[in-house]
Order: structure tokens, then sequence, then C-alpha cells
């Protein structure tokens, strides 16, 4: 049970890694985006981490990880912002490559009016709580910043909402889902006090700022190296 925590991660990313060579998707030829994300948005999620560790606002269940720590971060930990952008990510990538013709503009205003909806439910419930006040606050903020950016990411929502599905796997499994004791254990006093099964509600709007940071990151550093590309001349007939 050691490595636990380490395996889910590994599992993670296992069936993107494969699927990433599909002819059709083909992400394995735009891995090399994904790195600002992990940096530009990885970083701040780690430091935010580390000061929600100090605190005990949740805390690691050293039974099931290796012992190898980045400050107060087990290193598993550090490792959930890699793998699990990158296996989001993959997913955005897959409908944007088998849906490009999908309509989703009545769509997407629904999904940002719930949204707000929603932080501002988990900011209610959990009136007070560092973690339902900082998430909820960060979840609202990331709306008008992607529309400022200017990047197109009319697939976001779609996508968010399919890989909400392996990331509440996960979370599941690191809240103690199947097990005796969880891996990552919440301070219910500084969050909503609400769980779906055994995780916060509050987790929903932490992953759409972590998840959507990282896609606009990845999708505005490609749209950004493709101008730079010169554009193929059509040979005359």
């Amino acid at each position: 049970m050691t490595y636990l925590y380490l395996l889910i991660l590994c599992l993670t990313v296992l069936f993107p890694i494969l699927l990433s060579f599909d002819k059709k998707v083909a992400f394995y030829k735009t891995w090399k985006y994904l790195v600002f994300g992990f940096l530009l948005v990885g970083i701040p999620f780690i430091i935010w981490d580390i000061l929600f560790t100090e605190f005990e606002i949740w805390r690691f269940n050293p039974d099931y990880l290796t012992g190898i720590n980045l400050y107060n971060l087990p290193i598993e930990e550090v490792l959930f912002f890699v793998a699990v952008p990158f296996a989001c990510t993959f997913i955005y990538a897959c409908v944007k490559a088998y849906f490009p013709t999908l309509r989703l503009t009545g769509f997407n205003r629904v999904f940002y009016a719930l949204l707000v909806i929603y932080a501002i439910t988990v900011m209610v419930f959990g009136f007070g709580g560092y973690y339902s006040t900082i998430a909820g606050l960060l979840a609202i903020a990331t709306i008008p910043i992607l529309k400022k950016i200017k990047v197109k990411l009319r697939f976001l929502p779609l996508a968010f909402l399919i890989a909400l599905v392996p990331f509440f796997i996960v979370n599941g499994v690191l809240t103690g889902t199947g097990l005796d004791k969880p891996i990552v254990w919440y301070n219910d006093a500084e969050n909503a006090g609400i769980r779906f099964f055994t995780i916060p509600i509050d987790d929903a709007v932490y992953a759409w700022t972590l998840l959507a940071g990282n896609i606009a990151t990845y999708q505005y550093f490609m749209d950004k190296d493709a101008k730079k590309k010169p554009k193929r001349k059509k040979r005359k007939k």
C-alpha cells in the first residue's frame, strides 16, 4: 500500500499516453505545450498546496506514500499537478479532434452561469473556510481571465465535464473510497462540509481552476507557435 498514491497517478496517465499516438488526435505532437501549464499553473498550485498543508487544511496519510517530500508535500502530490492536467488536456484534445463542428455556444453560456452559481454555493456553505473561499473566488475569476487572453476555448466546458469523471474517480480513491483511511484528509471546518460520496464539493471548483488554467495555457502557446509557422503555398496545377 506504500506506493498506492503513485500507482494511482501512473494509471491516470497510462491510457492517455498510449492513446496519444492515435492518428486523428496525435496528442504526442503537442506534448511540449503542456510544459507551460505545468510551470505557470502547476507551481502556484503547489505553493497553495504547501501552505494549506502547513495550516492543516488538508493532510496526507504516510501509509500510502513513498516518503519522498518536497518541503511538506509528498512527491506524489507534486506529480498530481502533472499527471491529472496531462490526462485532462488529452480529453480536451480528443474532443477537439473528434467533434470539430460541434456547436457549443448555448451550452457554454449555460455552463459558465452554472459554474458561477456552483462556486457561490460552495462559498456560502463553506462561509469563512479558507478552502471554500479561495477555491470559489478563483473559479469565478478564471472566467474573465480566459476571455481576456483571447484563446479559442469553445471545447473547454465540454472537455472539463467529461474530465470530471476520471477526476472524481481519482479523487474518490484519494479521499477514502474503498480504503480504511483516506490518502488525503480534509479539515471540514475549512470547506463547505458537503461531500459527493467521499469527495468535498469544493474539489469541483478547485478542479476547474487547475484544469482550465492548464488547458488554456496549452492552447495559447500552441496557437502562438502556429502563427509563427509560415503557411504552405498551394502548388499551381
